[in-house]
């Protein structure tokens, strides 16, 4: 009885932690196209419930093992059915609208002027003193996987630094969101509110929502040099899938080779 509680007890432990934890954990495959250590990690708590309920059809007493055995069997079904609406939403539900983006390596990042949460204007040509410049387009202050990317590249800073290279955000958020996100994420990236879509719009970054919900953008990431040339693009068909701090600073080494 008390191995099988156990059992159970874990399994719904690991789902727990899986529900909670995925979208401010990179180790659960964040970066990843398909999220590999999620899907372990429902399997594993799946499985300890079926032990969990195999183990409780062995109790001797034909009324702990009904209790047992139901709990069991109830776990069981509630995390194999919740793994695979998890699955269904990672794979289906955080798929970004069809786009074609209108930039491409070798082209000059447009030029732009827009206020960043402080009210302070950026423009394109005032970052071409730079050795390079990440912009990251992220959907909004709404997107926990936006917000945990910024997070890491706030925690990465002195790394993009070190390697040379000026980070601003872009997206749809009106300023006064992105100075709530600015003071949530205790981060000085600047995020540059486009809530007109100047420069996203014509760069096919833009989701239009046919329920009257806000435009966001979609997430794509540009690297560029110091004369404001495009070296390096990420986009996903995935809205969650965003590149690691590592592999945005692999990138820029290897741009500049």
């Amino acid at each position: 009885m008390l191995l099988s509680l156990c059992a159970l007890a874990a399994a719904v432990a690991l789902y727990g932690y899986l529900l909670l934890n995925f979208w401010s954990s990179p180790v659960l495959g964040m970066h990843q196209r398909i999220p590999y250590p999620a899907y372990l990690l429902l399997a594993a708590a799946l499985m300890v419930a079926i032990a969990g309920f195999a183990i409780g059809l062995g109790i001797w007493s034909p009324h702990a093992k009904l209790a047992i055995a139901g709990l069991g069997f109830m776990a069981s079904l509630v995390i194999g059915v919740g793994a695979g609406r998890f699955v269904s939403y990672t794979m289906r539900a955080t798929l970004n609208p069809r786009f074609i983006l209108k930039l491409k390596p070798g082209d000059r990042f447009p030029d732009f002027a827009i206020a960043d949460q402080n009210g302070a204007i950026h423009r394109a040509a005032d970052l071409r003193s730079n050795s390079g410049v990440l912009i990251v387009v992220y959907r909004g202050d709404f997107c926990p996987f936006a917000r945990l990317e910024l997070q890491e590249l706030t925690d990465r800073a002195a790394d993009f630094r070190r390697a040379g290279l000026a980070i601003i955000a872009i997206s749809t958020d009106p300023a006064e969101k992105s100075k709530r996100l600015a003071a949530f994420l205790h981060t000085d990236i600047p995020l540059l509110a486009d809530s007109h879509e100047a420069l996203l719009e014509p760069l096919g970054l833009v989701q239009h929502h046919r329920n009257g919900d806000p435009d966001n953008a979609i997430p794509a990431f540009f690297l560029t040099d110091r004369d404001g040339i495009v070296r390096w693009i990420f986009t996903s068909r995935y809205y969650r899938e965003q590149p690691a701090p590592d592999t945005l600073l692999q990138a820029a080494a290897t741009v500049r080779r």
